[in-house]
């Protein structure tokens, strides 16, 4: 078997993540820092940077051992655990912040070089640096990273250097500073850019020969040593010079090294590798984008070179940055950019944290963390955010938002699936077992409908009837018995079809396919079933058909069913009427009616999804008891809390006539315990009728 080609643990992860960590900071605001909050408020900042820092680099071995990691590295993380959206929604921001922050280390590296070679143009110098890292970076990553061997002498070299000179502190060292210039938190933010490079090495994943290998082992070296080497210069710093000194010259290493030239060279070599590894870090990230399709032009800038280099990213990301350069420092985004790592950070210890939480059996790591790891990680995260901006911090969340809000849209396809869906089982299986604990009461109803379906064509003549009764909150269980053999591939897909426009609605939308039953039969089955689960309908739905034959069917299966406790609905769909305009709504309520509350809360639904008025009526025998019902009818009005424009209606002679000859374009009216009697209702009237009866668990009084 042929072996993998690709970068090692020491020049692909090593190498690159530790020159980012000792880079400007160290040299030019550690000595500040020192001077500002002394060596132990120093060591005090290291400390908490660091904890967020191995947090986060503990919780992505976590998944490193878990997952088998190719391209993108951080984003590559986050898009197997949280799905594509959420991927993308992190990875966007993070590329712009890595293609951004090249202009940035490429600034600095050009104020440094004219500070020593005044003379020389600071366009030009600053062009030419770009242009050489261009090059370079299209050249080959091996290359690239090959060359910061040598930097990284450099950079040792100049700690030597550093180490090895003079002390020019006439006092005691500097244990404790008095925060004269920023406070702890203050001087905390900058110093934190220092371990913000910590992904340098895992966003070159899909160049290394053992990716999840590698990144585990050349990350924790690297910040291991890093951490290492900022304490031992923090104490050389308050050894070496005095508290006024650290303070007003941002250059003193230079004056307190043996050899000044051999800082300075380290300070110019770790600025350009550092923007060097970003250049060719970040335009893997791109195509780690373009290759999901999660940004225009996915099929361009997925393009890679027979070497396997992806060229046409590069380019466009050294172009951005170039754009970025012409503007110039851009000090306020290089801190909204900050907080994009940041919150990339806080997201891979996120992705543990749930992993861990829901409990799934797929995520079984090789690496086990304890939970403090990712929540101390997320919780650093968030509040390193806050102290370095929290106007920024609330601008980048916005980002993230509005971005997993427009990859939402387009409705990716992840081919190795998410723990999304994981989620919000684990919070379900949680709600339901807290609410499973408490008693049920009247006013936690709403309309949870089971709707027997022959076929999906009779369903569609009323899915949006369904739909407004259910709409916005309730919930559909769409069943459908199978009597005979047939072809059931189509008829799937048909029933996916007729539900598809609830379930774009946002409703809760449930299928149930019962294979070769007698639907008298296994109506009662599901029924029994369905009431015994969490979240059992409350209410049972039929259509009454016009065929006498399918009407004496109809009887037997509803007088089955009487003694469950589930509210029922006929509706008797009529077929000139239909639902008329849908703007008036006659609810009939006899004096002692047992089923007034789910016909109210029914009618209560269907007018205010409708728009529609709604009419109380009742038919009396003679005109004495016309105002004793009315004055019923009002004190319900009031105790129902129906809306203000509710009319009440009574009418004095035969119900039969009377709801035949009032119009409306639905009545609802409470069922008789007489199937003969609703038959009897349906052949008199010309209307569009529901007979409803209660369950017993709905009260329109509360």
């Amino acid at each position: 078997m042929k072996e993998k080609q690709g970068l090692g643990t020491l020049e692909g992860v090593f190498t690159p993540t530790l020159l980012t960590i000792l880079g400007v900071i160290m040299y030019l605001r550690l000595g500040w820092i020192v001077g500002n909050a002394g060596f132990v408020g120093t060591l005090a900042i290291i400390g908490v940077a660091h904890i967020i820092t191995f947090s986060t680099i503990l919780s992505m071995s976590s998944m490193l051992t878990n997952i088998k990691i190719k391209a993108g590295g951080a984003y590559a993380i986050i898009t197997r655990s949280f799905g594509l959206e959420a991927g993308g929604a992190v990875g966007i921001p993070l590329y712009f912040s890595q293609a951004f922050a090249v202009s940035f280390y490429i600034v600095g590296f050009t104020e440094l070089w004219t500070t020593f070679f005044p003379h020389h143009p600071v366009p030009l110098v600053g062009f030419l640096t770009w242009l050489a890292l261009t090059l370079l970076s299209i050249a080959s990553a091996r290359l690239s990273f090959r060359l910061q061997y040598l930097v990284l002498l450099v950079v040792a070299l100049s700690i030597f250097s550093f180490l090895g000179g003079e002390s020019l502190n006439p006092g005691e060292p500097l244990w404790m500073g008095s925060f004269l210039e920023e406070n702890f938190w203050g001087t905390f933010a900058i110093f934190f850019p220092a371990v913000t490079g910590v992904l340098a090495g895992a966003n070159m994943s899909g160049e290394l020969k053992d990716p999840g290998r590698s990144i585990i082992k050349g990350t924790l070296a690297a910040v291991t040593v890093g951490l290492a080497v900022y304490i031992l210069l923090a104490f050389w710093f308050a050894r070496q010079a005095s508290e006024e000194m650290l303070l007003t010259n941002t250059m003193a290493i230079l004056d307190l090294a043996l050899y000044s030239p051999l800082v300075a060279a380290g300070i110019l070599g770790a600025t350009l590798s550092s923007a060097l590894s970003t250049l060719v870090g970040a335009p893997r990230i791109l195509a780690a984008l373009a290759e999901n399709r999660v940004i225009p032009l996915a099929s361009f800038l997925a393009r890679k070179s027979a070497r396997g280099e992806p060229r046409r990213a590069v380019v466009i990301s050294s172009f951005l940055s170039l754009a970025v350069l012409l503007l110039g420092t851009l000090d306020s985004i290089a801190q909204l950019l900050t907080l994009f790592f940041l919150t990339t950070y806080g997201v891979i210890n996120l992705v543990v944290l749930v992993e861990q939480t829901i409990g799934i059996i797929s995520f079984r790591p090789r690496f086990s963390l304890s939970l403090v790891v990712p929540i101390v990680g997320v919780i650093g995260c968030v509040s390193a955010m806050l102290l370095i901006n929290k106007y920024f911090t609330l601008v980048t969340f916005l980002v993230i938002i509005g971005i997993y809000y427009m990859l939402s849209r387009k409705h990716l396809v992840s081919p190795w699936g998410d723990v999304r869906g994981g989620v919000f089982i684990a919070l379900a299986e949680w709600a339901a077992q807290k609410a499973m604990t408490m008693d049920y009461h009247p006013r936690l109803w709403k309309p949870s409908v089971l709707v027997p379906v022959e076929s999906p064509q009779d369903f569609r003549r009323v899915s949006r009837f369904i739909r407004d009764l259910i709409y916005s909150s309730g919930r559909l269980y769409y069943l459908t018995i199978k009597e005979e053999d047939k072809e059931g591939e189509g008829e799937l897909e048909e029933i996916e079809e007729v539900m598809a426009c609830l379930k774009d609605q946002g409703l809760f939308v449930q299928k149930i396919v019962v294979e070769k039953g007698r639907f008298e039969v296994e109506l009662k089955i599901v029924l029994q079933s369905l009431l015994n689960t969490f979240l059992p309908p409350n209410m049972l739905f039929f259509t009454i058909s016009s065929d006498p034959e399918k009407q004496r069917r109809f009887k037997r299966v509803i007088e089955s069913i009487r003694t469950y406790q589930v509210g029922m609905m006929l509706l008797y769909l009529h077929p000139k009427e239909g639902f008329g305009q849908e703007k008036r709504i006659n609810l009939w309520l006899r004096e002692k009616s047992p089923n007034y509350n789910l016909a109210t809360l029914s009618a209560l639904q269907l007018s205010r999804n409708w728009n529609a008025s709604l009419c109380l009526m009742r038919a009396v025998e003679d005109s004495s008891q016309v105002k004793k019902a009315e004055e019923s009818l009002q004190r319900f009005k009031e105790a129902a809390r129906l809306p203000l424009n509710t009319e009440i209606k009574v009418l004095v002679g035969d119900f039969y006539q009377a709801i035949k000859e009032e119009p409306s374009d639905l009545t609802i009216i409470g069922m008789s315990p007489r199937y003969k009697q609703l038959i009897t209702i349906i052949n008199e009237t010309n209307h569009t009728l529901v007979f409803v009866a209660d369950s017993g668990l709905e009260s329109v009084l509360v």
